[in-house]
């Protein structure tokens, strides 16, 4: 059962959020019928540790095998989408791909099929996109994880 839920017109989510980089460029997603794009991953479900849940839904979405390298940060977001109000809690990971990959930089679609777009974006064009949440530009930017970059995969 996934850690969310829903009382009148608000919702609250808990969600684990995939930092995946490669050769300068971040991996992010979006919905096809979004103007936004996120972090790959998804709701963590209840007594599963963020770390199983971002290991499970990159799995479920892309069909990687993934490791995680190390915690980064909570933050608690608040938006709106769809007429709901949402309060998240999202844990980000900085992860690697098991399996080496070529980087592509055109977008493509995972295995779930083609609601989600994913594309690797430069690290130093982010302010480009309107990426969510709001902060996650300025986070990446800043250096605050800049030694999940030095070694990426």
């Amino acid at each position: 059962m996934d850690i969310n839920f829903t009382v009148e017109q608000q919702r609250f989510n808990h969600r684990a959020a995939a930092v995946i980089v490669k050769e300068g460029h971040l991996l992010i997603h979006r919905n096809v019928r979004d103007d936004f794009w996120a972090l790959p991953g998804g709701r963590i479900q209840m007594m599963e540790h963020g770390e199983q849940a971002i290991i499970r839904e990159i799995k479920e979405e892309l069909g990687k095998e993934v490791h995680v390298k190390q915690f980064l940060s909570a933050q608690e977001n608040f938006f709106e989408y769809e007429g709901i109000q949402f309060h998240e809690v999202a844990f980000f990971y900085g992860v690697e791909l098991m399996t080496p990959e070529e980087l592509t930089l055109e977008p493509f679609h995972g295995i779930e099929g083609e609601q989600l777009i994913y594309q690797y974006v430069p690290i130093d064009r982010l302010q480009s996109v309107k990426l969510y949440p709001v902060q996650l530009t300025e986070m990446i930017q800043s250096g605050e994880w800049s030694g999940l970059f030095s070694n990426e995969g």
